[in-house]
């Protein structure tokens, strides 16, 4: 999990600020899609395969549903407003139903709902330095559809670990719905929950995630809050969107 210690005001707005320069690139995104070949070249070694098949490494199957799960996403978004028992609903009182079309070519999976442009300032950070690094790419964040293990916000901050397998098999439900072209999954909780490995090892090269029939490319990267903590690993971060961008994008 990553690091979510304290972190002062002005390393989180120089954090945002310097993801370009560190991220090399020199200036603003602009409206049309970027010419990626042009980019530093990722290391496309004929020992690593372009896409390698997810193997859940969960030793817990998933307990059964206690309620029968939507069928659709505008029936889930309502279940989880209400409070209805879907795993990861139950953490806080304040829950968050995932946002964005449910037709779309990119979907985005977070641990936390701490990806959504709010008042509160951490996730307000989070959501813009997203929104930067998506845009990037060409990736318009308002037409991606995000959600997240949790729905509720745990005490902790952090998903309990005990509870990824059921998180993990109700987001499947979630991809089943949507039927995205691609999965972008942030953070090592989030990771681990639906690729069965950890971080460092899965982001190496892109994933194919299977179920009900589907497989899909799937990228595992950095969660914005681990780059405005560690703004070191924004080049690392910066390979691995370009590695999306021209293998999945084009």
């Amino acid at each position: 999990m990553e690091d979510l210690g304290k972190i002062t005001a002005f390393a989180m707005v120089e954090s945002l600020s310097g993801w370009w320069e560190l991220a090399g690139v020199d200036s603003a995104v602009s409206e049309g899609t970027l010419d990626l070949l042009t980019q530093e070249a990722v290391d496309t070694s004929p020992n690593i395969p372009v896409a390698a098949t997810a193997e859940k490494k969960q030793a817990d199957a998933p307990a059964m549903p206690s309620i029968m799960w939507p069928t659709d996403i505008a029936a889930l978004r309502e279940m989880v407003v209400g409070g209805a028992p879907l795993p990861g609903n139950a953490y806080g009182p304040v829950r968050f139903p995932s946002v964005g079309p449910v037709s779309c070519d990119v979907m985005i999976i977070s641990d936390l709902p701490d990806i959504l442009p709010s008042p509160e300032t951490t996730a307000s950070l989070n959501a813009a330095l997203l929104q930067r690094m998506l845009a990037a790419i060409g990736i318009d964040i308002a037409q991606c559809y995000c959600t997240w293990l949790a729905t509720s916000m745990p005490s902790t901050a952090e998903v309990p670990e005990n509870d990824l397998p059921d998180l993990a098999a109700f987001m499947l439900h979630q991809i089943k719905l949507i039927r995205p072209k691609s999965l972008v999954i942030l953070g090592s909780a989030a990771c681990k929950a639906l690729l069965g490995e950890e971080l460092m090892h899965a982001r190496a090269e892109l994933r194919i995630v299977n179920h009900d029939g589907l497989n899909i490319t799937t990228l595992a990267t950095f969660h914005p809050r681990t780059l405005i903590a560690r703004p070191a690993m924004k080049k690392q971060a910066w390979r691995d969107l370009q590695m999306f961008a021209k293998r999945v994008l084009q």
